[in-house]
């Protein structure tokens, strides 16, 4: 009896095919030769091979051809990963015996969701749809497949290789994209970041300035209008206050930035990010509405003050709660309706987060509208107030001494004044944010 260790020899392609007779099919034209051909740099462990589950080439040339096309994904890492064996597959079957190996339907399954894209951007062609059981059959895995061995690929800049699908860019799982604005350059960046910290510097010491003043004559000062006016300057300080803290430290990077180095986009998403991003975009938003809303109850109050000149009631008594009311519950509704529809974006260039910086229609519905009403509302009396005042000094002209209707005339120069400058700046910001909206990339 002879000795020696058994050895169970691989199966023959004429064995799988005996094997498992549903996953192969009779070949029409013949098996062709492979030679020394590749499939995306892996050599094919077989010698043939056959054309006819593509549609879209008959020719080895054909075929080198078509597979070049495809290389395009390699910038999707996540796809190219996983259509790589689904395209040497189909393009190069093995064939033998005047037979064709048909495809596991799994490894076609498993390119769908990687490759969205492809769905999204061109769709698939027949033969790499999964239900054509002219090519795909199930339970048919190849031990050739197995030894077929890829290159990995990388992320196309802007795009950077991330693993947290909260990061991924549309369509291309696996890559996110930067944080750094790919559109501008690091000097560019750096003269935003010092105008940015030139303006909110200044405007938060003069609305710093102008709230000691308020509490230096607390007691004069603590009345209605007037104390709308310190309202106005505590939300612009506190706004001011979310621009400029991006300026502490390495700041910026964490407002803007999650931790994988992406940009932060559609936030909040949950994934355990540090929540700098969604402070700045509240210190700033919310401020920013309650500002403007301030600015058109004192309009309001300005208008109804003048209407009652000539009556020794106080018009603003009783309403002071509901202008706070107003005031503190509108932008706190907003910033909940913005955190709940998720788009908040950071931007490297502005330092901070905010509505809208990527999907540019949401901050038309939650910036320029509210500030558009604001602004036609405030319009609306701040023009009905100075008619009241223009009425007032033509009626009792007579009866006015001329220190009065000096005074009057200086009041309603300073109200004209004052209307237009926040009307040009106010429009000068609706010209900017419909500039971006028209040149989205």
């Amino acid at each position: 009896m002879a000795a020696g260790n058994s050895t169970t020899a691989a199966p023959s392609l004429l064995d799988l095919f005996n094997q498992q007779p549903q996953c192969n099919k009779p070949s029409q034209t013949g098996c062709v030769d492979l030679g020394n051909t590749t499939c995306f740099g892996s050599d094919l462990p077989y010698s043939q091979t056959s054309f006819e589950l593509v549609t879209d080439a008959d020719t080895l040339a054909g075929v080198k051809e078509k597979l070049l096309l495809w290389s395009g994904i390699r910038a999707v890492p996540l796809c190219w990963d996983a259509i790589q064996p689904l395209l040497c597959s189909v393009y190069f079957p093995e064939c033998g015996e005047n037979k064709i190996q048909l495809i596991d339907r799994k490894v076609c399954q498993a390119t769908r969701q990687p490759c969205k894209i492809v769905e999204v951007e061109y769709g698939w062609p027949d033969f790499l749809r999964c239900d054509n059981n002219d090519v795909y059959a199930d339970q048919c895995e190849s031990p050739s497949t197995k030894l077929l061995k890829f290159n990995a690929s990388g992320c196309e800049p802007p795009l950077m290789a991330t693993t947290n699908p909260a990061s991924y860019y549309d369509g291309v799982d696996g890559c996110g994209l930067q944080c750094m604005n790919p559109l501008f350059n690091e000097q560019q960046h750096v003269d935003m970041h010092v105008f940015i910290a030139v303006l909110a510097g200044l405007t938060c010491i003069c609305t710093l300035f102008a709230m000691l003043s308020f509490f230096v004559d607390w007691k004069n000062s603590n009345k209605y209008p007037a104390r709308i006016i310190f309202y106005i300057n505590l939300c612009f300080f506190m706004a001011c206050i979310g621009w400029l803290a991006q300026f502490f430290s390495d700041a910026r990077n964490e407002i803007v930035c999650r931790r994988d180095g992406t940009m932060r986009l559609g936030e909040p998403v949950g994934t355990g990010e540090s929540p700098s991003c969604i402070v700045i975009f509240v210190l700033v938003y919310f401020f920013l509405m309650a500002g403007i809303i301030w600015f058109d109850i004192l309009s309001y109050s300005w208008f109804i003050m003048y209407k009652a000149l000539n009556t020794r009631k106080d018009p603003l008594v009783g309403k002071t709660r509901k202008f706070h009311l107003a005031a503190w519950c509108i932008p706190f509704v907003l910033v909940l309706a913005c955190l709940g529809v998720s788009q908040v974006d950071g931007d490297s260039m502005s330092g901070i987060c905010f509505i809208g910086y990527k999907n540019h229609m949401y901050r038309v519905g939650f910036l320029l509208v509210p500030v558009g009403l604001v602004l036609f509302i405030a319009g609306f009396f701040l023009l009905r107030g100075l008619a009241a005042l223009f009425s007032l000094k033509n009626q009792q002209s007579g009866l006015l001494s001329d220190s009065a209707v000096s005074k009057i005339t200086w009041t309603m120069a300073r109200i004209g004044i004052f209307t237009l400058i926040a009307f040009v700046f106010v429009f000068i910001t609706f010209a900017v944010h419909v500039y971006e909206l028209t040149h989205q990339a």
